[in-house]
Formats: C-alpha cells, structure tokens, sequence
C-alpha cells in the first residue's frame, strides 16, 4: 500500500493551537505520517528578500523577523511531541539546512527526515543527515544522488535512502508536472521512490498511484488558505479516499 503523508508545515506561524488542529486533521484524514518543516530563516531565505516589508499577524516586519517568529521553537515543539506521540502518528522532520536538522537532532526523537527541495548547505546538510538519521528522504536522483549512494553505499541496501520528485512552483500547471521523472528514479535499484504534490487540484496527484511509488505526500492546511495547494481536511480526506480507490483499482 501506498503511504499518504501531511505536510502541515505551511503556514503555521508557530501557533500551538494551529500545528495542534493541524495533528489531528492528519490523523483523522487516515495520514500515515505527518511532516513538519524546520529552517534556519537567515540561511533559507535570500538576501534580497530578507528585509522586504511583509504583512503579518505581528504587523508590518521584514520578511526575515516574520520567518523567526513563525518557526516552530523549543515550548511548541515539546507539546508537539507529546502530541503526536499520544496520538501515535509518526513524524518525519522536513529540514532547509544543517542548522535547522541538528536542531531537530536535538529537540525531538525524530529517526526519519526529509531534505527540503529548496536546502542550503547541501553537501554538509546531505552528510550530517547520513550520519544522524536512520532514514532519509532526498529531493531527486541526479548527481547529489548519485554521490550518496556512492560515499554511503551501505544506505541503499538498508533501504535508510529514498528519492521524491516534485515540482518547483507551488501550486504547478499540469503540464509541469514532469511525473516521467519517477519512472528514472525506478532505475535506481532498491531505492523508495517518493512524490510531494503540489497541485492545487487532487486529481493530477492521485494519478501518481500508477506511478509505482511509496508514498505520496500533499500539503493540509485549514479552511480559507490563501494556497489552493494546501488542502482543507475535507479536500485532504477526499484525496485519501480517492488515493485508496484507485490502489484497489490498480490490483
């Protein structure tokens, strides 16, 4: 069976009573794990924008004192822990840098992570990742790919490396999709595949069931969201059972 995992790091501005309605959607949406995104805002964001003047729910800051403000910190993530682990759902950490995975080293118990599509630091954040996780999830098979499963050849057999494809907008156009980039990944023996979906509708993402992957990952947010790619529990719900139909169809 496929996987299903939620992201529900979008968003969210560190606000407890958020991340925490954000939980339990996920587990009332039948998600198998939920992912949660952790940054370093003067690593991930770039000079040019970092102070651009934002509206926010603080007022008017620059861009970079609204990402501090809104990354999940040391209280929120202790409830979130004993939430999810209350729950029982599992947690896999999405991180932009090696600042943000040592942080996550430190203040949760996470054993699964996930190297964000835009990351920083990527050879440093790549190795520290190899070494302090048991398993992890990179962005694409190209040449990055190539150099771990050369320098830590051992993670294939473990199956501790898998690959995602995705795409570079948020929300994409259908025609770019580029879902054939999966049937390349395939080649790589022993390696999971995996697809973050952006599209704001659920059905170009269902499709990728016959894509042969492992999991399947699409962004849950609350009612209202400004991206239509970030889904509302019903719409996230409505992909699971759509997600479930179409695995029973295809054998």
């Amino acid at each position: 069976m496929i996987n299903l995992y939620a992201n529900i790091g979008i968003g969210h501005e560190n606000d407890w009573n958020n991340i925490k309605d954000r939980v339990v959607s996920a587990a009332q949406c039948n998600a198998d794990a939920i992912i949660i995104n952790k940054a370093t805002p003067t690593l991930s964001i770039p000079e040019e924008k970092k102070y651009l003047s934002i509206n926010s729910k603080w007022g008017n800051l620059p861009y970079i004192e609204v990402a501090k403000r809104s990354e999940i910190d040391e209280l929120t993530v202790r409830k979130f822990n004993e939430l999810t682990t209350q729950i029982g759902i599992p947690v896999i950490w999405s991180v932009s840098d090696s600042e943000a995975a040592s942080w996550v080293k430190d203040y949760t118990d996470c054993t699964h992570i996930k190297i964000h599509f835009d990351s920083r630091n990527e050879k440093e954040l790549v190795d520290f990742c190899m070494v302090s996780f048991d398993k992890i999830i990179y962005p694409g098979a190209g040449s990055w790919g190539e150099h771990i499963i050369s320098k830590y050849p051992r993670s294939v057999d473990k199956q501790k490396l898998s690959f995602y494809h995705t795409t570079k907008d948020f929300p994409p156009q259908v025609e770019n999709l580029n879902l054939n980039k999966l049937n390349e990944f395939r080649k790589t023996q022993h390696i999971k595949i995996g697809y973050e979906g952006r599209s704001e509708d659920i059905f170009p993402d269902c499709a990728v069931v016959f894509k042969d992957v492992d999991y399947i990952e699409k962004f849950l947010g609350n009612d209202g969201e400004e991206n239509p790619a970030i889904l509302t529990p019903q719409k996230f719900y409505d992909f699971f059972i759509n997600m479930n139909q179409l695995e029973i169809a295809n054998g």
